[in-house]
């Protein structure tokens, strides 16, 4: 698509470059809002969330780098040099990201679970941003397809399927599910398990239709961290749930007055989610038009 937005002199500026760094700006706003919600030491949160990012850009870049080895036998230092050699690792920006922010958040005596509630708004923004940016430079591709949406991708020969802009959009949708979770109460750490869960679940849903990916296993071990982080702070048992969830698809099953139940819940909730969303394109309307207002004498 993209991969170089434009240059400055002889220096070559990627889109993949622009949008993470955009990412990161709009990450911060956002943990800055949620730290005004919450009340929080300002400048203590803004401390982490570099130091957070710095982490997790360095575990990125060397857990890249050890799985590469042949590209910098040359000259182990080109690790430096992002322009030289480009090339980052999900794995280890989450490894490297939340390492720092445990060590971190434990010597600013600020609560752990409270600071990866945070930290977790932040990396779903910054990772919308990053398969935007893995669109336009090429990154991340999905598989071959001759459908009518599939898109040219930079370096690869043959139509793709825009798998990067369906993983953006899937993100979008749990960054809005989760923000709206985050300005309410909620139990410490439940934030981040949601967050673990619904990462994991999308990489496993994407991943039959990208080229190539052996992503695969940690998808799945993200989920279960999930999943596990979840049922530690809420104290909850896995086994009754599991045995509630049976009974209950088996009373659907066999029982027509579950059923019934089931769809007069399900008819409410879709009649809520439908005037929940007019409401919010009604309120963008009004937000459009008081931005359209000219000034007029007769204002005046």
């Amino acid at each position: 698509m993209f991969p170089v937005l434009f240059t400055i002199g002889k220096i070559p500026i990627s889109s993949f470059g622009v949008l993470m760094a955009l990412g990161f700006f709009v990450s911060v706003f956002l943990i800055w809002r949620l730290t005004r919600a919450w009340d929080l030491d300002e400048e203590k949160v803004l401390d982490l969330t570099i130091l957070t990012f710095l982490g997790g850009l360095i575990g990125a870049r060397f857990y890249f780098a050890f799985s590469n080895l042949d590209l910098f036998s040359e000259n182990i230092l080109d690790i430096f040099f992002f322009n030289k050699i480009p090339g980052f690792n999900f794995v280890g920006a989450l490894i490297g990201g939340f390492a720092s922010l445990y060590f971190f958040s434990k010597k600013k005596k600020m609560d752990f679970w409270m600071s990866a509630d945070i930290a977790s708004i932040g990396l779903i923004t910054g990772l919308i941003f990053v398969s935007l940016g893995c669109f336009l430079g090429g990154c991340n591709v999905g598989a071959p397809s001759d459908l009518f949406f599939a898109v040219d991708m930079v370096g690869e020969v043959g139509r793709r399927l825009p798998i990067q802009l369906l993983e953006a959009f899937l993100l979008t949708l749990t960054l809005l599910k989760l923000w709206s979770a985050s300005i309410h109460f909620h139990q410490r750490g439940k934030i981040l398990s949601f967050s673990l869960i619904y990462i994991g679940v999308i990489n496993i849903l994407t991943a039959p239709f990208k080229d190539s990916y052996d992503g695969l296993l940690f998808s799945t071990a993200l989920t279960i961290i999930g999943i596990f982080v979840f049922y530690k702070i809420s104290k909850r048992r896995l086994e009754a749930d599991i045995k509630s969830s049976l009974y209950y698809i088996k009373s659907l099953i066999f029982s027509s007055e579950v059923r019934k139940d089931a769809l007069s819940k399900f008819s409410k909730y879709w009649y809520n989610q439908k005037t929940s969303f007019s409401w919010t394109l009604r309120n963008m309307k009004k937000g459009l038009k008081k931005l359209n207002v000219r000034f007029s004498f007769k204002n005046n």
